[in-house]
């Protein structure tokens, strides 16, 4: 609909695309509650979906960085863009990441598609992931090579350093 609108000249519009995300200030996402909110408070952080699977993830301020450099560039008009992106890690991998982070003591688990269902039974947010599972039983691999190719390299934050900045900041709002 709203790129409709711009080919017919009614708004200009682009669309900026990001995987699920996490960071400061991420407390409705998937990675906000289950992982970091988690670990900030000496629980088990738990990845949603399967463990050894890549799944790309993306950065809050990585997010912004990209809206704005396809708010400022009228070659993004008209067009959707999977916005930069570190590598995907598997669960297991950004598990370790936020265990690191937490200084080695976190227990983490994953949440398997079965588990999910029984939970779903009686909290109507997890029901709802099942129609999205298909996200989390494969690798979920999101591709930025239009946006790096279109407006240059841009910084994608390594994975360490903004799970230990999102990491600090849920831990400061306990």
């Amino acid at each position: 609909m709203i790129l409709a609108a711009h080919r017919e000249g009614r708004v200009r519009a682009t669309l900026g695309r990001a995987s699920d995300y996490f960071g400061p200030g991420g407390v409705d996402t998937i990675l906000g509650p289950t992982v970091f909110a988690a670990a900030a408070a000496g629980k088990t952080a738990r990845w949603v979906g399967e463990l050894d699977e890549p799944h790309t993830v993306s950065y809050l301020p990585d997010i912004a960085a990209g809206l704005v450099a396809l708010g400022e560039n009228p070659k993004a008009d008209g067009h959707a863009w999977h916005l930069p992106v570190a590598p995907a890690p598997t669960g297991a991998e950004f598990l370790g990441l936020v265990r690191e982070a937490a200084g080695g003591r976190l227990r983490t688990a994953g949440l398997s598609r079965g588990t999910q269902r029984i939970l779903g039974l009686f909290d109507p947010v997890v029901k709802e992931l099942g129609e999205t599972w298909y996200q989390r039983d494969r690798a979920w691999i999101v591709d930025d090579t239009a946006f790096r190719a279109s407006f240059g390299d841009a910084r994608a934050t390594p994975l360490d350093e903004a799970v230990a900045a999102t990491l600090d900041w849920f831990r400061r709002q306990a």
